[in-house]
């Protein structure tokens, strides 16, 4: 075999591998985007009053 047949096979067969890794790629991005959930919002809890009342009525008990 002569190296221009051997460069030729070699790239018919890189190619070949190419496009069946860019499936490959294609099918796990479409499987993963599938799976993924936008997050649960998360509860907001309400704040409490002002602790500053509070504070400042205990330091005048002390």
């Amino acid at each position: 075999m002569e190296f221009e047949e051997f460069s030729r096979q070699f790239r018919q067969r890189t190619t070949q591998r190419m496009i069946e890794f860019e499936k490959a790629l294609a099918q796990s991005q479409q499987r993963v985007e599938k799976a993924v959930t936008p997050p649960a919002p998360t509860p907001q809890r309400p704040r409490p009053g002002s602790a500053r009342g509070r504070v400042q009525g205990l330091l005048r008990k002390s």
